[in-house]
């Protein structure tokens, strides 16, 4: 199980959300199993549960999907140990990935469609990357 944590912009208590895997999308939506709707991104921040967020973190070991268009295949890439995101940017064990998150910065030019963080604790416990 993923642990997703919302860092607050208000003072507000982070928000912990935990599930099998997470699926940011371009339409601004951060959706888990059975296409839940977890948060959704407006004027660049995570709103979730009432409370508002800039940023998320996401300890692993956790793997990235991207899906880049219908036609191309999705580009696999971690474990890494730790994943957060800064102004919409993804950074994994504290290297910038230069991927911004779907939806999260409209007007900065999506670097992929679909961004999936998946688990990959099963896969380290068999020493696979």
């Amino acid at each position: 199980m993923l642990r997703l944590n919302f860092r607050s912009i208000n003072g507000d208590a982070p928000k912990l959300a935990v599930a099998a895997f997470f699926r940011f999308q371009a339409d601004g939506t951060l959706r888990g199993p059975e296409n839940y709707l977890v948060a959704r991104c407006v004027d660049g921040c995570w709103k979730l549960s009432g409370s508002v967020h800039r940023e998320l973190d996401c300890e692993g070991p956790v793997k990235l999907r991207l899906a880049m268009g219908a036609n191309e295949a999705p580009l696999m890439l971690g474990p890494f140990a730790h994943l957060r995101t800064a102004a919409g940017m993804l950074y994994g064990d504290n290297a910038c990935l230069n991927i911004f998150v779907p939806g999260r910065n409209p007007g900065a030019g999506a670097s992929c469609h679909e961004l999936t963080l998946l688990s990959a604790t099963g896969d380290l416990s068999r020493g696979k990357d």
